[in-house]
């Protein structure tokens, strides 16, 4: 029987740098608690800024993969930076800095996510989403198939196809056919494409417009992406088209194989294209539905979050249910009954961010700061401000929160990554400067 080998990625953080004039040590504890306490004081700066001496012009969006490294969109830079959470840049990333479609024309990345095979997902605005896989760069392709023999499981029928075709595709994808013998080949041309950043889905295809059939899916607009953690072959995004019929949205894309990877290491992997799934919710007014989505996120359950500016609730979040024949996504805040839900807490929520614990992080670009939430949406805290009230921030548009409690915020105007974390976590073996 074949064996197809997948990535497994060991955690691991570190954090240093500097809070005020204090140093944080390499060994200190995270927390790491589910719920807020009221001895958790406030939120202090961890310094120094991420800024234009770390190479980065105008972050859009950031997000940590399981190894703990900080992957920034920056759109600007028409790339995916990259850092250790030292800030330095490691080797290996050169291949998402200046990145081009297929066609040539750079592009310009406005959010990323990285799921649990170290596929890195970004979108550039359009119906597009284009797909990095860190380990393939990391280990190098060394053939890819260029044909397979499949059996038609109930005929006992035999046919040999060639890669890349649609019979290909549809035989791959099939329950009712195995793929019984494959021929590899190098094929460097392929190689190349699938090494470089390359696309992974676009809603223009035939396959996808079919599948599709009520919203107009060659012309949407993705503005937030995420990648669940608890199911490993599929992505969320927002589609923030809107027009007449109101084609706000959230689009499930699934995995759907392409073709059969051998690594230079001898291990086999599936390539994937991403196939249209389905629309998980729609246009609304009313609690758990879209209208003018601004930023996603998705919780180790499942759950999905996501802020928007029509009306009339910035801050979302539902709650799958797959008991039936087709999931079901229910609303799991309340107006009036969960602080998170109260329009009036934000001017204008861009962008959303759960933590392992499912405490929820509201970035909020006029206001300047970011309001955190406890899991069941009551309101915790205000992070950005120095002292004396101080905000710290310019426009902050987008934030991610690290295995230690880190968070991670992006500011567009400042062209810059700020970081704070809780005070109360800061407070054990303090190093002062000298």
């Amino acid at each position: 029987m074949r064996k197809i080998y997948y990535l497994k990625v060991l955690f691991f953080a570190l954090i240093i740098s500097c809070v005020d004039r204090y140093v944080v040590p390499n060994d200190i504890a995270s927390q790491n608690n589910s719920q807020f306490g009221a001895g958790d004081t406030t939120y202090l700066q961890i310094k120094p800024v991420w800024d234009a001496a770390y190479g980065i012009e105008q972050p859009e969006d950031i997000s940590i993969a399981q190894d703990g490294r900080v992957f920034v969109a920056d759109r600007g830079n028409n790339s995916i930076l990259v850092f250790d959470q030292n800030g330095e840049r490691p080797e290996g990333y050169n291949r998402l800095t200046n990145i081009q479609d297929g066609e040539g024309a750079m592009l310009n990345p406005i959010d990323v996510d990285i799921d649990k095979k170290m596929n890195v997902f970004f979108i550039d605005g359009s119906q597009r989403i284009f797909l990095w896989n860190q380990y393939w760069s990391d280990i190098a392709i060394a053939k890819v198939s260029k044909s397979a023999k499949f059996n038609h499981i109930a005929s006992d029928v035999d046919t040999t196809v060639d890669a890349g075709s649609e019979v290909w595709l549809s035989l791959l994808n099939s329950q009712d056919w195995n793929m019984v013998s494959v021929q590899m080949d190098y094929d460097q041309a392929v190689i190349d494409s699938l090494m470089d950043p390359h696309l992974f889905y676009d809603g223009r295809d035939t396959m996808n417009i079919d599948l599709d059939i009520f919203y107009q899916t060659d012309s949407s607009k993705f503005n937030a992406i995420t990648a669940p953690s608890d199911k490993e072959n599929m992505v969320y995004v927002t589609d923030n088209f809107g027009g007449v019929n109101n084609q706000y949205r959230i689009i499930e894309i699934d995995f759907y194989r392409s073709l059969l990877l051998e690594l230079a290491n001898g291990d086999t992997v599936w390539s994937f294209m991403g196939r249209f799934g389905s629309t998980v919710k729609g246009f609304g007014t009313g609690a758990g539905t879209v209208n003018g989505p601004l930023g996603l996120d998705v919780d180790y359950q499942g759950n999905l979050y996501y802020t928007q500016v029509g009306d009339y609730f910035p801050a979302h979040m539902i709650i799958p249910n797959f008991s039936g024949d087709f999931a079901v996504y229910t609303s799991g805040f309340q107006p009036g009954a969960d602080d998170i839900m109260e329009a009036d807490r934000f001017s204008n929520a861009e962008d959303i961010a759960v933590d392992n614990n499912k405490n929820i992080y509201v970035v909020d670009n006029v206001n300047r700061d970011v309001t955190v939430f406890n899991s069941y949406g009551d309101f915790f805290k205000k992070v950005g401000y120095g002292q004396d009230s101080l905000k710290i921030l310019t426009e902050p548009v987008a934030a991610t929160v690290d295995q230690n409690g880190v968070l991670y915020v992006c500011d567009r105007s400042d062209g810059s990554i700020y970081r704070f974390r809780l005070s109360n976590e800061l407070n054990e073996d303090i190093i002062q400067e000298d």
